[in-house]
């Protein structure tokens, strides 16, 4: 190939790119995978009108609460706990039925649990221009979640964010 055969195919390709008919790889990564999958889940202790309470959320070991999960993704126990707070939280509702329908808390990241967050997003949290079933920091800080008491889930919700 030509030295101007090879200019011609470059300039061909940065043309494509530039117009977004083929994506480079900054081009494909999602913003919320900066933070990493949620591999652990972290207690708080968040002081409110009524005190202190205990809140379990998702969290990610090396970068605490900013971690995300979709499709497959995050540990059994941020999964789990994602999925009490939706049951407990939320009870009633389509997201709390779907989740509940297909297996309860199990800690798995399956299709039901991204329509259950996707339904939240928008029918809840008021996040229906971003619904896309992934959790991340804006879901968790929108969302209610249960208060623990020694490791027990207790059914009375609250949004920590508030405070």
């Amino acid at each position: 190939m030509t030295l101007r055969m090879r200019i011609a195919v470059l300039g061909a390709l940065a043309l494509l790119l530039a117009s977004g008919l083929i994506a480079s790889p900054m081009m494909s990564t999602p913003a919320h995978a900066a933070y990493g999958p949620c591999n652990t889940t972290s207690l708080r202790d968040v002081p409110n009108l009524a005190g202190d309470n205990v809140y379990k959320f998702p969290a990610r070991s090396d970068n605490g609460l900013s971690c995300y999960m979709g499709y497959q993704q995050g540990s059994t126990s941020a999964v789990r706990a994602l999925q009490e707070a939706i049951i407990v939280c939320y009870g009633g509702t389509w997201a709390a039925q779907r989740v509940g329908n297909s297996g309860g808390a199990d800690g798995i990241y399956g299709t039901a649990t991204v329509e259950a967050v996707r339904w939240l997003q928008i029918n809840k949290l008021g996040l229906s221009g971003s619904a896309d079933g992934v959790y991340g920091p804006l879901t968790r800080s929108r969302m209610l979640w249960p208060y623990n008491y020694h490791g027990a889930v207790l059914y009375h919700c609250d949004n920590p964010s508030a405070y």
